[in-house]
């Protein structure tokens, strides 16, 4: 796969999980992925591979997509599991 192949996937899966979870500023939402990428890695967001963050974004996502999946809160609607999400970075 090409650089700008690569890259532009990472970046429409950044803008799926925004939409996700609006209430993080784009920095904190770097900084959730960087984490999880330290956490799987040992390496700070500096220091990582292209495809380590991806994978840590892949988890991100998984994780996020998996707090929305929860027939309690699909019955909420999405406005308000987005205000119930509570994301610790």
């Amino acid at each position: 796969m090409k650089t700008d192949e690569w890259t532009g996937g990472v970046l429409e899966r950044l803008a799926e999980v925004r939409e996700r979870c609006p209430e993080m500023r784009f920095g904190q939402m770097l900084a959730t992925v960087g984490l999880l990428g330290e956490d799987e890695t040992g390496h700070s967001l500096w220091d990582i591979e292209d495809t380590e963050f991806a994978a840590a974004l892949e988890r991100f996502a998984a994780d996020l997509a998996l707090r929305g999946s929860d027939p309690a809160e699909l019955a909420d609607g999405p406005e308000q599991r987005m205000r119930s999400s509570v994301m610790v970075g």
